[in-house]
């Protein structure tokens, strides 16, 4: 595909730095193309469909017009920070030595930082490291005098909140940078305000202004302002047309890209099914639902039941989670495991029916989960990793390395945070979720660990639920679905490619 434009001096380029690389995606080209006209960009690729090798290639270019490597800093998730450097070594033909990655202790990435640049702070190098370096206020004040060109704020959305120290921080060096991306399948993840410091970043508050109290004022109103102020809580909704304006005024320096709309894959499944609870777990439910304490069976030293409290609304919601998948935590921090678990039952037949045939990921976001869920795999024979907060560093790539590629490993139990990011997993064509949370990152990131490019192995990937009804299963899938929707508002884009 040529590049944008009648520029030679341009085409030239572009034609030059993909010779000897693996070809690009359509939606990867025309995201390069766009690049040559704006210094900043946002990137709103799905999980899967090539975001870093999009803003390799972009970079790439950036250094060719310059005929110079340019300073360039990374901001990713820990956990993607290694990803990175390989994605460097596969898809770019710059010296691994130029491509460092800053992690540990400060004075460590302190240490590791000078030895690139020098003591002068003149030598361009590429360093990736976390968001977290943005708070370490020695090292964010050499990265500040060595001067970047070129920023990418990778799973860009973490700078959604423009009061955080970690968005403060990014903002006020990427002021100073001639060249800014932002990379993320889900720009938009609990309101329509999510855009403003992801385009702050981007262009400098061109699009949105650089006051987020201003851009919330022009936009939102808010539904509750008719409240007394000692008992006033802010509900803001979009005004009128607001998102109609938001898709015009993003889609001129965004691109975005669907994996169903831009790759070959298969058909993508998904499916619910249901469970029950046991008639411990419905007392207990019951008890916590309408009266924040329930009690268990179990007497304490005084002879008294043992009693799971939540004092405030957001832990009562927890508890809630915790009781329907299998479980109860007392005052006193126990653990009290429910025998009778319906949900494990269902689990069980689920892995009984699909081991032979599947790779399988037992999605879960509480380590009690963990316990029994391994328990369920051991009663049935099967090979199991795991992939969770508990997972030692040192194990981490062994189990990925196993699970994709032994035979013989048919399970991985997986958190949706420690697992969902950075991933590949692509060996699985079938998903189950035992538990989750409230949080659309999450969800969807871990849903793009098996559902991504390479993903046509299969003919199909299947996503399960499980959902006990009429309990806060269903209000999670609610929530979640009520947040994707706000996003699909604003980032339609159908009708413009």
């Amino acid at each position: 595909m040529p590049c944008m434009g009648d520029d030679i001096y341009r085409n030239l380029l572009c034609i030059y730095w993909q010779v000897g690389l693996m070809k690009r995606w359509a939606h990867q080209q025309k995201a390069l193309d766009m690049s040559f006209d704006h210094d900043g960009m946002g990137i709103f690729f799905e999980i899967g469909t090539g975001k870093s090798r999009t803003c390799i290639d972009i970079l790439r270019y950036r250094c060719a017009e310059h005929d110079r490597l340019l300073k360039t800093l990374i901001l990713a998730p820990k956990i993607t920070l290694t990803n990175w450097k390989n994605e460097f070594k596969k898809f770019s033909k710059i010296h691994p030595y130029d491509v460092i990655v800053l992690s540990g202790s400060q004075n460590k990435r302190i240490k590791d930082f000078l030895k690139a640049v020098g003591d002068g702070l003149d030598k361009s190098k590429i360093f990736i490291t976390n968001y977290e370096a943005l708070q370490m206020k020695e090292l964010y004040g050499l990265i500040s005098q060595w001067q970047p060109e070129l920023m990418a704020a990778d799973e860009a959305h973490r700078l959604r909140n423009p009061q955080s120290k970690r968005a403060k921080a990014c903002i006020k060096l990427s002021d100073h940078v001639q060249y800014r991306y932002a990379l993320t399948g889900t720009p938009i993840l609990n309101s329509a305000m999510d855009i403003f410091n992801i385009f702050r970043f981007i262009d400098r508050g061109e699009t949105f202004g650089k006051n987020f109290f201003s851009f919330r004022a022009n936009w939102f109103e808010d539904k509750n302002a008719y409240m007394p102020a000692h008992v006033h809580f802010p509900k803001y909704e979009p005004r009128k047309n607001t998102y109609e304006e938001f898709n015009k005024r993003v889609l001129t320096k965004a691109i975005l890209a669907k994996k169903e709309e831009c790759l070959d894959l298969p058909d993508f499944v998904k499916k619910s099914v249901e469970t029950e609870m046991s008639p411990e777990q419905k007392k207990l439910y019951k008890q916590m639902k309408e009266e924040y304490v329930a009690y268990l069976d179990e007497l304490d030293e005084s002879g008294e039941p043992k009693a799971v409290v939540a004092q405030l609304a957001i832990t009562k919601a927890l508890r809630l989670q915790q009781i329907v998948t299998g479980y109860a935590k007392t005052e006193e921090g126990e653990i009290h495991t429910i025998k009778n678990n319906p949900r494990l039952k269902v689990l069980e037949e689920l892995l009984r029916d699909n081991m032979e045939t599947s790779k399988i990921i037992v999605w879960s976001v509480f380590k009690e989960n963990y316990v029994e869920i391994a328990k369920v795999c051991e009663k049935l024979g099967v090979s199991y990793v795991d992939l969770t907060g508990q997972t030692k560093n040192k194990d981490r790539d062994k189990n990925i390395e196993a699970f994709n590629n032994d035979p013989g490993c048919r399970v991985m139990i997986a958190n949706q945070s420690a697992a969902g990011i950075g991933i590949n997993l692509i060996a699985s064509n079938l998903s189950i979720y035992f538990s989750k949370n409230f949080s659309l990152e999450h969800d969807m990131q871990s849903e793009g660990r098996n559902y991504r490019g390479g993903s046509e192995i299969h003919n199909k990937v299947t996503r399960v639920d499980i959902i006990c009804p009429g309990t806060i299963d269903e209000l999670i899938n609610e929530a979640l679905s009520e947040k994707q929707a706000i996003g699909n508002k604003i980032l339609s884009w159908r009708d413009k490619l």
